[in-house]
């Protein structure tokens, strides 16, 4: 498997009185093509991590690679190459959205004739076709955030980092941003984003890892992850039936002996919790009891529900 982040046994001490140890052994990898979510409370060590995979921040010890190139000794390299949302980013309000665009993509490196053109494609992409040549003390929180995803676009990045993408972004736009994160990955980009926001990124977000007070609790694929959790804590389904009766079922599911509880939800739905993968026996039983299935499906645990399982364990 191909890594765009590698880091080993990063530490990052502030020197304050007393001393702040904001990352602590933390060590991730972060596979190519993919959405990898950073989750952690406020002050957990999120946006440290990522001033040192751009190489604004030196580690106090340990070592990062970020597309392959050290963040110690090439994090000019890095930076050609990876496009940054950071936390509380700004642009000039008395400058248009392509004038700022013009302007930090020269800043960049892109070359004058093509800077312009350049800047309007994207602002086309990231749909502010109709705000090119308004000035941003106009725009909206989520207008703003939206040329913030413009710029880091510039490069045309094959590496996206998003520091905090959706504080202050209303339910529109935080949905309006998963669809086009997604849309990237489709177009062969990595976004690698952090937040403290569950709710709002975690449903998008393929791979993940929890921080918590400068520590990794845990990381891997969600469906790695999810699957660790139903084995501590149980599967459950979802069955809905077309014919029978629920409640004749509900108590054919109870006598199994792995069954922890079964809900009846409705006159032809019912959940059933389990302490162990029983799919198969339960499709087995619906079938010889003659009931007609209109959808049968696996829960999968709340992003909630598996940040505090996997806090709860570390």
């Amino acid at each position: 498997m191909s890594f765009v982040i590698e880091c080993e046994n990063l530490v990052k001490v502030f020197k304050s009185k007393p001393p702040i140890r904001a990352l602590d052994e933390v060590s991730i990898k972060v596979p190519r093509g993919c959405i990898f979510g950073l989750f952690g409370p406020n002050g957990a060590g999120k946006s440290t991590l990522i001033s040192i995979l751009i190489g604004l921040t030196l580690p106090t010890s340990g070592s990062a690679k970020v597309l392959g190139y050290d963040t110690l000794r090439e994090s000019l390299e890095i930076r050609k190459r990876v496009g940054v949302l950071p936390e509380g980013f700004s642009f000039y309000d008395n400058l248009t959205a392509l004038q700022n665009l013009k302007y930090l993509g020269m800043l960049d490196g892109i070359p004058p004739d093509e800077v312009e053109k350049t800047a309007i494609g994207i602002l086309n992409k990231v749909g502010l076709a109709d705000r090119v040549n308004t000035k941003v003390s106009k725009f909206s929180r989520g207008m703003k955030q939206k040329l913030g995803i413009a710029q880091a676009l510039l490069k045309n990045p094959e590496l996206l980092i998003f520091d905090e993408p959706t504080v202050g972004v209303d339910p529109e736009g935080v949905i309006q941003f998963r669809e086009f994160i997604q849309s990237l990955v489709k177009d062969g980009k990595t976004i690698f984003l952090s937040t403290h926001l569950l709710r709002d990124l975690g449903v998008v977000c393929t791979h993940t890892a929890i921080i918590r007070r400068g520590k990794i609790v845990v990381q891997g694929s969600m469906e790695e992850l999810t699957q660790k959790m139903k084995g501590v804590k149980g599967y459950g389904y979802e069955i809905h039936i077309k014919t029978g009766d629920v409640n004749r079922l509900a108590e054919e599911l109870r006598k199994f002996p792995r069954i922890i509880e079964v809900r009846i939800e409705g006159i032809n739905k019912l959940k059933a919790f389990s302490e162990e993968e029983l799919g198969n026996e339960i499709f087995m039983l619906l079938s010889k009891g003659g009931y007609q299935v209109e959808a049968m499906v696996s829960l999968k645990p709340e992003w909630e529900d598996l940040y505090k399982f996997y806090s709860e364990v570390s």
